[in-house]
């Protein structure tokens, strides 16, 4: 294990090393995970001695602020020891892109005094607000909000009224957590060890500069003024970032594989080696191929956007309604490759203490997030393919 502050000049290879590194402690600790419905104290530590809690923070607090490729190859990794893991710290990471999209004095007062601050949210637009010198009072409830027990701030969504005439829209507004109440009510059938509690808050104070609207958001670096901010911090949110979110179903399905060729490798049936039957070959060779495609898929969208930022180009719109697509195609793929996967374990597969059971439920969970929904991404690149517009403002 690396010592506490080497993370600091390490790079996102590196990163992925110790990622991997900590695999087999997550697999050991996965079940112990799920029980718990949070990430174990032991996991936070683990993840703060690597630096792995900090893959896209800024580099002027000491982040590695990996590229979005980058970051979405380490989550992949964590994945594959702990689903809920590798979906919390994909969280975590998006919201440290997230923040780079603010007023900087947001991502001043987030790590200027605590650089290991971590950052979950609430994002469903919703609560009370009250306009105050300075800022908004607001209160409300929010739900979903993954690993936030170990969280330090909340950005929550908030419908204010912003922008050209005070048009009321959705915002996000970060919070600290000393002005939120977690309820425990986190009881569930997949990614379990999220612990995507709700939120409660009553009167929390939230300046100007920590509010940004979702259609500034989305707009990219342009939009928001930040022409010479990082590349990383002038993506447009929707088409880019929720790659974070697709990445551990492409791990949980490539470590799913990986369990399922062992263990076909070994068995036999009647004294006839598994491995010898076709259909069991044909499920492996299909199955390896969406994943397959699936990470491709995913290496050149986040690649591309990188590059588009790099040279000063903001994306259009037919490569923002095509990274949609392919965030909820790829996750759509990975679902397709654990389901064939699951169901070639045979009755072996539905035992609570076989792991693999458990990253076939994470799977089904993971594919159920809105952000990742193919109905929605599928309509809206048909549409603009099409030549209509688009009646969504996830794009």
């Amino acid at each position: 294990m690396p010592d506490r502050n080497t993370f600091v000049s390490a790079g996102a290879s590196e990163l992925k090393l110790r990622a991997a590194a900590l695999e087999p402690d997550l697999v050991a600790r996965a079940a112990a995970t799920e029980a718990l419905r949070r990430l174990p104290d032991e996991t936070i530590a683990e993840l703060k001695v690597t630096g792995l809690h900090r893959i896209c923070q800024p580099a002027r607090f000491g982040g590695a602020e990996a590229s979005l490729n980058e970051a979405c190859d380490i989550v992949a990794m964590l994945a594959r020891g702990c689903s809920s893991t590798g979906w919390v710290v994909g969280v975590y990471t998006d919201h440290q892109i997230l923040i780079g999209m603010f007023d900087p004095r947001a991502a001043d007062d987030v790590w200027g005094e605590n650089p290991d601050a971590l950052v979950s949210a609430g994002f469903t637009p919703g609560g009370k607000n009250e306009r105050v010198d300075g800022g908004w009072q607001i209160s409300g409830s929010w739900d979903w909000s993954s690993g936030c027990d170990h969280a330090d701030w909340l950005i929550l969504g908030c419908l204010l009224p912003t922008g050209k005439d005070d048009v009321i829209e959705p915002n996000y507004c970060v919070v600290s957590r000393d002005d939120v109440t977690l309820e425990d009510n986190w009881h569930v059938m997949g990614l379990s060890g999220s612990g995507s509690k709700s939120l409660h808050v009553e009167s929390a104070f939230v300046p100007d500069y920590r509010a940004l609207s979702f259609r500034m958001a989305g707009a990219g670096g342009a939009a928001r003024g930040q022409t010479d901010a990082p590349a990383l911090y002038r993506l447009p949110h929707p088409p880019c970032v929720p790659f974070m979110l697709a990445a551990p179903a492409l791990g949980i399905a490539e470590s799913l594989l990986d369990l399922v060729i062992s263990q076909m490798v070994e068995r036999s049936s009647r004294g006839v080696g598994l491995a010898e039957h076709q259909t069991i070959q044909l499920h492996i060779a299909e199955a390896a191929a969406q994943i397959d495609a699936a990470r491709l898929m995913m290496a050149r969208d986040t690649g591309e956007a990188m590059e588009a930022m790099r040279e000063g180009r903001e994306l259009g719109e037919m490569e923002r309604v095509r990274n949609r697509r392919d965030q909820a195609y790829l996750v759509r793929e990975c679902r397709a490759a654990v389901d064939r996967l699951f169901t070639t374990l045979g009755g072996d597969g539905i035992f609570l203490d076989n792991a693999l059971q458990r990253k076939f439920r994470d799977m089904h969970a993971i594919s159920g997030h809105f952000a990742l929904n193919w109905d929605v991404a599928a309509t809206t690149y048909g549409r603009v393919t099409l030549g209509l517009e688009s009646t969504t403002h996830l794009k």
